[in-house]
């Protein structure tokens, strides 16, 4: 929700899995962010070359603001597996309500409250050595401790969640 947290995750997902060996493509639109807007980030992998970066559904989404599911709806509607915060998100249909920004507030990681949902995905797309990999590309960001206490309260979500 107008700014750079989204996207910051996408860059650290995108980049580890490049590290990892996949072929990535990673995009962003930041609509009106500078006035509130919706962003979102989202990232493309696979063991093949990618042909086409665009998307019309995603197998893991997680959303973390009411206007960003409303902005991009016919995205939601074909997604796979949908996680979004129960707070400040209205119910999605065959979704997963989360207590994302209250466990990000809780820990006192809620600037972070984007390493949280990276966590939260993280676990569901089950790739291995995600976990090690994040940290690495975090090591090399700006208030690592910050980000990677929020990743892992993610993680722990996620398996509290059985997801």
């Amino acid at each position: 929700m107008g700014g750079q947290g989204i996207v910051f995750a996408a860059t650290v997902l995108g980049e580890t899995l490049y590290r990892l060996g996949y072929y990535v493509a990673q995009l962003q639109n930041y609509g009106a962010s500078v006035r509130g807007g919706a962003v979102y980030g989202y990232v493309v992998f696979d063991e093949d070359e990618i042909v086409n970066p665009f998307i019309e559904e995603l197998e893991v989404l997680v959303i973390l603001h009411e206007q960003g599911r409303r902005r991009w709806e016919n995205i939601v509607r074909k997604s796979r597996k949908i996680i979004y915060d129960k707070d400040l998100v209205k119910p999605v249909k065959n979704g997963i309500a989360m207590p994302i920004a209250e466990e990000a507030d809780k820990h006192g990681v809620y600037r972070a409250l984007n390493m949280v949902a990276l966590g939260i995905a993280s676990r569901i797309l089950g790739v291995k050595g995600i976990d090690k990999v994040v940290d690495e590309v975090l090591r090399s960001r700006k208030n690592y401790e910050l980000n990677i206490n929020a990743y892992e309260i993610g993680l722990e979500l996620a398996g509290r969640a059985r997801i």
